[in-house]
């Protein structure tokens, strides 16, 4: 009798304790904030009695152990209605700020994510799809900005626009865009350079250490143009006490390195121009420490 009794409460604590676990995995059916999911099948086994044998069965989106998941800063964000994710790869040795925004025909620039992310790490951005008709779209604003380098300056942001489809009110389509930055010292007129493109894949070159010492205008030349540029900053910082120049063009304008922009490093690169114009074969960096 008692043998009975015990099977019995065994039982039911099998049975009582069998909802609670389910309910544990199907909740875990989307990845949550900083959630690193490794294994792309999560199992939940119950064993009832007389051999009866229950199986749930939960398949999740597979993230690499080196990615990180970012939760928004939209409010109305719903992640049944995710169709895509945004992926950018930040390399080493320097930080990224990174903000995703959207138009839709309710508001224009809405906040969607903002992050300030270290390098070595892929992030990955969940994205709600939309029908994209007149009446129900969305039109997604990847914005990246490297800080760093050699130089340790901000480059300009690069910017991007996509839309991620979706046919119906439920996921039913996924779509994925990947951005992968490098740092380099190449000469480009830009401070960004998309270096390579296939899809929605993109590798972009942020050229940080590419610094051409008192050529504002990135044309290969110190010259008369670049003093008349170094004059127009000067000029609006007597007047307003705010740049125009990016963080790159404030040091390539800042000549002597006093940490000033002014009339004495528009001198000096008329001083380089006159010399540089009667044969002289000097770089501009050498010329100054001559002086």
């Amino acid at each position: 009798m008692k043998y009975f009794k015990i099977m019995a409460i065994a039982t039911v604590l099998v049975l009582t304790a069998v909802p609670a676990q389910f309910k544990a995995y199907a909740d875990s059916d989307r990845i949550q904030v900083n959630d690193i999911i490794t294994d792309n099948n999560m199992k939940a086994e119950t064993t009832l009695p007389q051999t009866t044998t229950t199986e749930i069965t939960v398949t999740t989106k597979s993230v690499s152990s080196s990615e990180q998941s970012l939760k928004p800063v939209y409010d109305e964000f719903d992640e049944n209605d995710v169709n895509g994710e945004i992926i950018v790869n930040i390399p080493e040795n320097v930080t990224a700020d990174v903000a995703i925004t959207f138009d839709s025909p309710e508001v224009t620039d809405e906040p969607y994510y903002i992050a300030n992310l270290k390098g070595g790490e892929f992030y990955s951005f969940a994205v709600e799809g939309r029908d994209n008709t007149e009446s129900d779209y969305r039109t997604y604003t990847v914005s990246v900005a490297l800080k760093g380098g050699k130089y340790d300056i901000k480059s300009t942001a690069f910017t991007d626009e996509v839309t991620v489809p979706d046919g119906n009110d439920n996921p039913d389509s996924y779509i994925k865009y990947n951005y992968t930055f490098t740092v380099d010292d190449e000469f480009s007129k830009n401070e960004w350079d998309i270096t390579s493109q296939s899809g929605t894949t993109k590798t972009i070159a942020v050229h940080l250490d590419d610094v051409a010492m008192g050529d504002l205008n990135r044309d290969g030349m110190v010259n008369a143009s670049d003093a008349s540029d170094v004059l127009a900053e000067y000029s609006l910082l007597s007047t307003s006490g705010e740049y125009s120049f990016t963080e790159k063009q404030k040091l390539e304008a800042d000549t002597d390195k006093d940490s000033f922009i002014d009339a004495t490093d528009a001198s000096n690169i008329l001083e380089y121009y006159s010399y540089a114009s009667t044969g002289g074969e000097d770089s501009f960096e050498k010329f100054m420490s001559a002086k």
